[in-house]
């Protein structure tokens, strides 16, 4: 899954293509500051393939390109980071990540 974090202290829009996983919501969601928001603020993706996040706070995008299925985006006012991480083992009821 790809996880957007809003630490932008307003209300942000995403957007995440799904050109690699067939079926995917493509529109632009509210994504609301705060961690709170984070139950609601994923999109299930393809780990093999990048997508493009979109990004809109007030009237300015911003395009993230390359973003994999387990990428972590964290959003401010004026900047993103994006954090890939690494399954490194797991099963359905527990994963282990790490933050490359």
């Amino acid at each position: 899954m790809v996880w957007i974090g809003n630490d932008a202290l307003e209300t942000i829009s995403v957007s995440i293509s799904s050109v690699h996983t067939h079926g995917g919501a493509t529109g632009f969601f509210p994504v609301e500051p705060g961690l709170g928001s984070y139950a609601t603020n994923h999109w299930q993706r393809n780990t093999t393939g990048t997508e493009k996040a979109v990004i809109r706070l007030g009237h300015t995008s911003v395009t993230v390109p390359d973003v994999l299925g387990n990428d972590f985006l964290l959003i401010y006012s004026d900047t993103y980071l994006k954090v890939p991480i690494e399954v490194v083992s797991g099963s359905d009821e527990g994963l282990q990540y790490l933050w490359n």
